[in-house]
């Protein structure tokens, strides 16, 4: 059976997971947080040696990257509905995910910002802090997250999802960032400017699996006002990974 190793409160793993449910393809997911499991030898040895997350093995093919895994997964049980053989088409769904690194990816920012803070107890934290405690992002971040937004936003302009009329794996990974910033989940981005967005994102919320697949944002709630620290954290990524197992089984 396939093996996901991940946390989910992490937005790559929640794509490679919402897929598999969606695709009713059975999983293991494993436990494997970002800053501890994910660092120890065996894990850097046999699974992925940047430690980080996700990562999978499918019966002995161990791959990490979200990217990588998705389309992986896709070419070997034949999801063309998500990535699509026609050149072109996909193409577009390629020309997504490689803006999506360092593009949309940043506006994790906001919710690091936000989250880590709060969980922490820590008013107005400074630069140094953020650096050693969140992920930073580019210097330029809140430059590179407007300018991101609006290009998605003009991306939705004339059709409903990111890569054309039909979803694909780019409207995934771009919802795992997105998505979770809304108001009523993190509530960290004010998407008011953008009514593509706030459109797609009422779209893909609608779609199979996934309050199963995101059972964390509700969980954790906004990420200004989260109380009991670390210990919190711990006892939504836990109860959500039991959500997915119950999901995929």
């Amino acid at each position: 059976m396939l093996k996901i190793y991940g946390v989910p409160n992490s937005q790559p793993v929640r794509a490679v997971v919402w897929v598999c449910l969606m695709k009713r393809l059975p999983f293991e997911f494993v436990m494997t947080s970002q800053n501890k499991a994910a660092k120890a030898p065996e894990y850097l040895a046999s699974v992925n040696p940047r430690g980080t997350i996700p990562a999978i093995d499918d019966e002995g093919v161990v791959l990490w990257e979200s990217h990588a895994i998705l389309i992986y997964l896709c070419e070997k049980h034949g999801w063309q509905d998500l990535w699509p053989d026609a050149l072109v088409a996909r193409a577009k769904v390629n020309q997504y995910l490689h803006f999506h690194h360092r593009n949309t990816r940043e506006i994790v920012v906001q919710w690091s910002r936000a989250l880590w803070p709060s969980v922490f107890g820590v008013q107005q934290p400074d630069a140094g802090w953020i650096k050693r405690n969140t992920f930073p992002g580019m210097e330029n971040n809140a430059q590179i997250v407007a300018q991101a937004l609006q290009i998605v936003d003009n991306m939705l302009a004339d059709t409903d999802f990111l890569s054309g009329d039909h979803l694909t794996i780019a409207d995934i990974v771009a919802y795992e960032e997105l998505g979770q910033n809304q108001a009523r989940f993190a509530n960290c981005t004010d998407y008011r400017p953008y009514p593509h967005i706030r459109a797609w994102l009422q779209n893909m919320g609608e779609l199979p699996y996934h309050d199963e697949a995101h059972a964390i944002w509700s969980l954790i709630g906004d990420v200004n006002h989260v109380q009991g620290g670390m210990a919190t954290i711990a006892a939504a990524n836990k109860e959500a990974a039991r959500v997915f197992a119950q999901a995929s089984a």
